[in-house]
């Protein structure tokens, strides 16, 4: 089933920049699409530049006189208004292109030729009125350079342009007032439209201007809140993913993230791969490794990249496995180790021997006191409101909320599609511990997801609970049990080492009290696990130091969530 609804999925077309293919040509086109809209913001921006400070100075006093023989004043008082306007627009306008914003592109060439209309209908300036024109011209033939999908009320601008712009706005002011000092201010002066009052004029001008871009920069602001509250992913997009975790032969159980619903998803051309990522800021953070198969992550990669690209976001690949490295140094990513995941050998392990008394005896003693694991599968009878009650004490107990991104969540309707584990009284009774299990795609993985205890809970439950799963998991043919990642586990300092990796090993090493990163390390040892290496890796662009830190607010819900005390096992 799942294989037919793969066949019937329609493929993705591609979305590479009209300078590349996915084959790797590389040309002169490159070189034109990665210097063009630099270089067209930076004209389009000086353009605006220009046309405020035009609007603030006094006019050609000859050319206004020729001028006002063709034109009414009204004509002529409007221009200059419009004109200013104008100019105001071209400074957020230089933002889409410098963003690659089709949108951008095609509203510039026509506020740009308008500049030039309204340039020689103010004041006759036929210069300033050309080089508008040969602007737009010259900007007409590059539309492929200018390949992102956008509107311009999608929240375009940083805080960087808005600084600029309204540094353009203080430069035209102080023109202003340096070119009419010595005009005594009237408050009749707004309301003065006479052939020789150019102070009016302009203060009029410059009035409209600011207060366009105070309006714009509003706009583009509310269009970055709709943005933020968007659907994550379309019901369509969930269903074609869920096929494809299903045809998936091999994977790794983080993969089952995608039902949490908090992510959105790319699909490679094939249709056989998928990305799933959250959105922070300007980032697109995958989670994990691409779901499909393994001949097309490099695609599914390369896939992820030109979506993000084609939105103006960077992309960020978090918690990925050893095994996606070669395709992250194929796209020249930066590549940081950021902990390591205890991955218990299943068929090997065992509780005999001097190293696993202590297990072996805590074992022993849940055993005749009475408890037992039981694991129920999907759709089994769980008693989700005795399940609801342990989750509900132990978030108070420890002073939580709820996660999200790379963590899953209570909830009834997503832990019914895993396996539940219960700790429980031999013969029935109400459980005292639970956990959620993910198996990975082809079963050859397990991992522990949500795993919580009630206060009526026996000391080292977790353990018990733990073992209970591991030896079960050898009888389901599971070879790997992954019981989570160590943060910031396994990192080598040192004075070659990278000052991500540095000052990483500085915080497991002295930030006990805050997050309890030893302490997280030591307690999985005890199930002697293999330790798996995890990445976070991002193009040279990207600051990994804040690439974490959004990783970090998508999975605590927001700065508050991040304060929060040391995680417990037990």
């Amino acid at each position: 089933m799942a294989e037919k609804e793969l066949a019937e999925a329609p493929e993705t077309q591609s979305s590479l920049p009209p300078a590349t293919t996915r084959s790797g040509e590389f040309g002169w086109r490159v070189f034109v699409d990665a210097a063009v809209p630099p270089a067209a913001a930076i004209v389009c921006f000086a353009a605006g530049v220009g046309l405020l400070l035009s609007a603030s100075q006094p006019n050609l006093a000859g050319r206004m006189g020729e001028l006002l023989t063709v034109l009414p004043l009204p004509l002529v008082e409007v221009s200059h208004f419009v004109a200013s306007l104008l100019g105001m627009l071209l400074l957020f306008l230089a933002v889409g292109l410098w963003r690659r914003i089709d949108a951008a592109w095609g509203a510039a060439i026509l506020v740009l030729l308008a500049g030039a209309v309204f340039s020689l209908l103010k004041a006759l300036h036929w210069e300033e009125a050309l080089s508008l024109a040969l602007i737009a011209g010259a900007l007409m033939p590059l539309r492929r350079s200018f390949y992102r999908r956008g509107h311009m009320s999608d929240g375009l601008v940083s805080l960087p342009s808005l600084i600029a712009i309204f540094a353009v706005i203080g430069l035209a002011i102080w023109g202003l007032l340096a070119a009419y000092e010595n005009v005594p201010y009237q408050d009749d002066l707004w309301w003065t439209f006479l052939r020789d009052s150019d102070a009016p004029r302009s203060m009029r001008a410059l009035a409209g201007a600011v207060t366009l871009g105070c309006v714009v920069a509003a706009w583009q602001i509310i269009g970055v809140r709709q943005a933020r509250r968007a659907a994550s992913h379309t019901t369509a997009d969930l269903v074609r993913a869920e096929a494809i975790f299903a045809a998936t032969r091999e994977g790794h159980p983080d993969a089952n993230l995608m039902f949490v619903g908090d992510k959105s998803f790319v699909f490679t051309p094939s249709g056989k791969s998928f990305v799933m990522y959250g959105r922070r800021g300007g980032l697109w953070i995958a989670m994990g490794n691409p779901v499909g198969p393994a001949e097309e992550q490099l695609d599914a990669l390369i896939a992820f990249h030109e979506a993000a690209d084609h939105a103006g976001k960077s992309p960020v690949i978090y918690a990925a496995s050893d095994d996606l490295l070669p395709a992250l140094v194929d796209l020249g990513y930066t590549i940081r180790k950021i902990g390591e995941a205890a991955c218990i050998n299943v068929p090997a392990f065992s509780l005999e021997g001097p190293s696993r008394a202590r297990l072996r005896q805590a074992r022993n003693r849940a055993l005749r006191d009475g408890w037992r694991v039981e694991v129920i599968a999907p759709g089994g009878p769980v008693p989700w409101e005795a399940l609801r009650q342990i989750s509900d004490a132990w978030l108070k107990a420890h002073s939580g909320s709820e996660k999200a991104f790379s963590l899953g969540r209570y909830d009834a309707a997503y832990l019914a599609r895993f396996p539940i584990a219960l700790v429980r009284q031999e013969g029935g009774g109400p459980p005292v511990a639970f956990a959620s299990l993910w198996p990975a795609p082809g079963g050859r993985e397990i991992a522990v997801d949500l795993m919580r205890h009630g206060p009526g809970a026996p000391n080292g439950v977790m353990d018990f609970l733990f073992l209970e799963v591991t030896l079960w998991a050898k009888t389901q043919g599971v070879e790997i049990f992954d019981l989570g990642m160590a943060p910031l586990s396994g990192l080598r300092p040192g004075r070659y080492s990278p000052a991500l990796t540095n000052v990483g090993h500085i915080a497991y090493d002295r930030g006990e009290s805050l997050y309890g990163f030893r302490g997280l390390r030591a307690y999985k040892s005890k199930f002697a696990p293999d330790w798996q290496p995890l990445f976070i890796a991002a193009p040279p662009r990207v600051s990994l130091p804040v690439a974490l830190m959004s990783v970090a607010l998508l999975t605590s819900g927001g700065v508050l969530g991040l304060i929060r005390p040391k995680p417990s096992a037990g």
